[in-house]
């Protein structure tokens, strides 16, 4: 069998020029490689990129053999599946070997003339690779709701060398920035349709770059190789999902109502722990397989995403209730939100909600095309509170500086102590960072991904956090004619500077119908103010007089205790309002969380739990 190399001496100087000529050539390959007719099964398409470069090793290039024999080996057991498989060896010569095929035996033996040697042009093999994905882009398997699109499986050391350094037995002993930039870009650009798994192996392997290759993809992540069998079984898993009986879209985070539709689906069967951690896993990243007109919709608005264009809007992070010109029903669920971008059409922001983290929604904040300074939502300086979450949209955060610290970024984030907004949590354990004072402030850290968090936690109810939040109020104010009519009422100190009182204690508006935008202004000491107290919900309505009902909680010795008057009011006004919401009470100093739906309330400090319960009046009965 004849394969095609790919001469750099006869290549132009350059990226573009190489990368032209690479993918012209590749697509030759995989068109000649196609007419072989090798056998093609009815599975998912995956290509493998092997790295067979000299800086692997004899004991990395064993490793890789080992690791990609497991998977096909694998692969072979499940013979109605069918996966198909095409691969690219990455070394002395960077070239197909095997375009798609479902004959296991053979794909084996691809290996078996291929030498270790030579440079590891990655960014050359996932050029190639869109060859072999050319006339397979838009080709999806599908199972049941599931769209598998073609996969890119890299085991390698991530060692990667310069594009055009093909044939050189040469390598640099230090990879340059535009060389992993291109690959960047390359990558990021299959990433978007494609996932990219990748399987470190080797002595030492550049666990960075590998890592930042799959989470810049389409739902791709890094795989252990001693995981590699169980990678195989992840398409078996995923039409195992397709055949449960329930709605993931509404249960594909409840991993217990998963595991019982599982047993009752498939009751002679079994499954391993690992097994049903994939299934739990393709439930809850469902989003991730739709169709390709899916696929382009987000593409679509991932790009409007994440923006910050007008600088006469609250930034990226800022923390936001519903304003004076609401008119979006309940889309809030009457909780705060967090800016994560600046519409392309002007006058627009995007926020998402505390107690909605799955979708973003688009909200007017001053001047648009066809309407003039209205604001649907105001900014505010409630800190974001997290309840079963590790992180979220609208935490705070500074580098981390733990006893064992991960941060290796410079100055990136302004400066040791600067505090950054987290605007998107990515489910490869990565999160995206806006920070504040910054030239380029935006970046994406680990938190959690390999066990590295790069950056950490503010608390919440911190002196420090609470100052945060509040001189974003302030800056909005400066940008936003009547801010103060509407949300951040403020009066002027001596030195000319906003002095803003507590978010729930001043703020006096009311939504209790979209008709109405009561404005009332509120001078600085008329109500009672108490700095340490964060809000919960937005005053929904005028104060009036009422018999309340009687909220309790039982403490750790079993006796059932009122809530404090004002406490117990605030409660129950937010439980007449949607019996399902939440609020944050104070008792005896201590702040703590009141989830009504479950009649508990949880300490936001030591995260002790205690039971709740209403009794209720008698004129309400």
């Amino acid at each position: 069998m004849q394969f095609f190399q790919h001469d750099v001496k006869t290549m132009a100087v350059g990226y573009k020029n190489c990368r032209d000529v690479l993918l012209e050539q590749a697509a030759d390959d995989a068109q000649n490689i196609r007419k072989l007719q090798y056998q093609h099964g009815k599975g998912p398409y995956n290509i493998f990129i092997l790295d067979t470069s000299s800086s692997l090793g004899e004991q990395g290039f064993t490793q890789l053999k080992e690791t990609f024999i497991a998977i096909v080996d694998e692969y072979s057991k499940h013979p109605d599946i069918e996966e198909n498989v095409a691969v690219i060896v990455c070394g002395r010569q960077t070239r197909f070997v095997r375009y798609y095929s479902n004959q296991y035996k053979y794909i084996k033996r691809c290996l078996d003339e291929v030498e270790l040697g030579g440079p590891c042009p990655l960014a050359t093999a996932f050029l190639i690779s869109q060859g072999g994905l050319g006339e397979i882009t838009g080709y999806s398997r599908i199972m049941g709701d599931f769209h598998v699109r073609p996969r890119l499986v890299l085991i390698s050391n991530g060692k990667q060398t310069d594009l055009t350094d093909i044939d050189s037995e040469i390598l640099p002993e230090v990879e340059t920035h535009e060389n992993s930039k291109i690959l960047l870009q390359v990558t990021r650009s299959l990433g978007r349709f494609h996932p990219i798994f990748c399987i470190p192996v080797g002595e030492n392997p550049d666990l960075i770059t590998l890592e930042f290759l799959s989470a810049q993809s389409r739902g791709g992540k890094i795989i252990n190789s001693d995981q590699a069998r169980q990678f195989a079984r992840y398409s078996k898993n995923m039409r195992t999902v397709s055949m449960l009986s329930f709605t993931m879209k509404n249960d594909g985070n409840d991993r217990e109502r998963i595991m019982t539709s599982l047993v009752c689906t498939f009751p002679e069967s079994e499954f391993t722990e690992m097994d049903q951690d994939d299934i739990f896993e393709i439930c809850s990243r469902k989003p991730l397989h739709c169709s390709m007109e899916g696929i382009l919709e987000e593409i679509e608005d991932e790009e409007d995403l994440f923006n910050e264009r007008d600088p006469n809007m609250p930034p990226l992070g800022s923390r936001v209730r519903r304003g004076r010109d609401w008119q979006w029903g309940n889309q809030d669920r009457f909780g705060p939100g967090t800016v994560v971008g600046h519409s392309k059409k002007g006058g627009w922001l995007k926020v998402k909600w505390d107690m909605d983290s799955s979708t973003i929604h688009q909200y007017r904040y001053g001047s648009n095309r066809t309407e003039k300074d209205k604001y649907d939502v105001k900014v505010c300086d409630e800190p974001r509170l997290l309840e079963n979450q590790l992180i979220a949209t609208g935490c705070l955060v500074t580098r981390g500086m733990n006893e064992r610290p991960d941060w290796s970024w410079h100055d990136q984030d302004g400066g040791v102590g600067n505090v950054g907004s987290v605007i998107s949590v990515r489910d490869s354990g990565g999160v995206l960072v806006r920070w504040q004072n910054t030239l380029t402030n935006r970046h994406l850290y680990r938190f959690g991904h390999q066990g590295r968090f790069e950056v950490q936690l503010c608390d919440p109810l911190s002196p420090k956090t609470i100052k945060f939040l509040k001189d974003q109020m302030r800056r909005a104010a400066l940008h936003c004619p009547g801010e103060n009519e509407f949300g951040a009422t403020k009066d002027v100190d001596d030195e000319g500077f906003a002095e803003y009182g507590d978010v729930e204690s001043v703020k006096k508006l009311t939504f209790a119908n979209q008709e109405t935008k009561p404005v009332l202004h509120i001078r600085k000491g008329k109500y009672f103010k108490n700095d340490n107290l964060p809000a919960d919900i937005e005053t929904d309505g005028q104060s009036f007089s009422r018999s309340m009902n009687q909220w309790f909680w039982k403490d750790d010795k079993g006796n059932w205790n009122p809530f404090p008057r004002e406490m117990n009011n605030r409660v129950d006004k937010y439980y007449s309002r949607d019996p399902k919401s939440t609020v944050i009470v104070t008792i005896k100093e201590e702040h703590y969380r009141v989830v009504m739906a479950k009649l508990v309330q949880i300490n936001l400090k030591t995260r002790e739990m205690f039971e709740v319960k209403l009794v209720r009046n008698e004129l309400d009965s």
